[in-house]
Parts: C-alpha cells; structure tokens; sequence
C-alpha cells in the first residue's frame, strides 16, 4: 500500500461517518436497553463490517473501478431482473433472502451505487470523445484557413 494514497485521502468524510453512526447507537441502544439488545448487537456489527469495506473501498485506485464498472452495471440488471421471481416479503417482491432469515438485502439498494458509477463513466467517456471530435474539427478549421493563405 502508497502511504501517498492515505494522505491524499479526504478524513472529513469518514470522521463525520464516524460521529454520526455513533449517534445512531446510543439512541439504538437507549431504545432498546429493556430488551435484550438484540437490534443494537445487529447495528453494531453491522457498522464495523461497513467501515471495513468503507476503508477498503476509499483505497481502491479509482481507475480499476471504472474498468469494472460495466461488469457491476450488468450484475446490477440481473440482480433487479432476479428479485422478481423471489417469494414477496410484506406484500413486495424486492429482497433477497439468504439461509433461513439469516441475512436479506435489497439489491436495488446496491444496484444505485452500481448505476451511479457506470453512468459516470459512460458520460467521461462521451465527453472525451466530443472533446476529440471539437480538436478534430479545429484541426481542420486551422488547416483551411492555411490552405486558403
């Protein structure tokens, strides 16, 4: 790992993720100190598997994301098409279950992220190639205004 990457990158934002998830937990755990707290275990864990893969992520060069990005769009699709044949949970048909309640997840959810980042990629290429095609036509512009002399 390039110490350089961990300088460059911006605190701020996992810091105020920090603060906040925090706050989350005392108000979980203050609503639910007369039970078991079970909900306030579940959160916890939870936090601390997300700030791994937050950490993790944040140290991914951000060039392999956009190769990979059509590859996690596709998967996203699938994902999407795929809820619709899972059996309905409250009436709608939007979560994956895994094991016996063991663990769900609603793969519209990750399938924002996913979307975000391919259309982000797809518009920086777009605009590249505009960007070509406007040094392209100055290019030629230039050319016959000195052909023309």
């Amino acid at each position: 790992m390039d110490i350089r990457r961990l300088r460059k990158i911006e605190w701020l934002i996992p810091i105020a993720a920090i603060i906040l998830c925090v706050i989350g937990l005392v108000a979980l755990y203050s609503a639910s100190y007369d039970t078991n707290l079970e909900e306030f275990k579940k959160q916890a864990i939870w936090i601390g598997i997300s700030f791994v893969l937050m950490l993790i992520v944040m140290l991914i060069d951000y060039k392999i994301l956009i190769k990979v990005s059509p590859i996690f769009y596709g998967i996203s699709i699938i994902m999407l098409i795929a809820v619709l044949f899972t059996k309905p949970i409250n009436g709608a048909r939007s979560w994956f279950v895994i094991g016996d309640d063991l663990f769900s997840f609603q793969p519209a959810e990750i399938s924002k992220i996913f979307i975000i980042l391919f259309r982000r990629t797809y518009k920086c290429q777009v605009i590249m190639v505009i960007n070509l095609c406007n040094a392209y036509h100055m290019l030629a512009v230039l050319s016959d205004m000195i052909s023309s002399i």
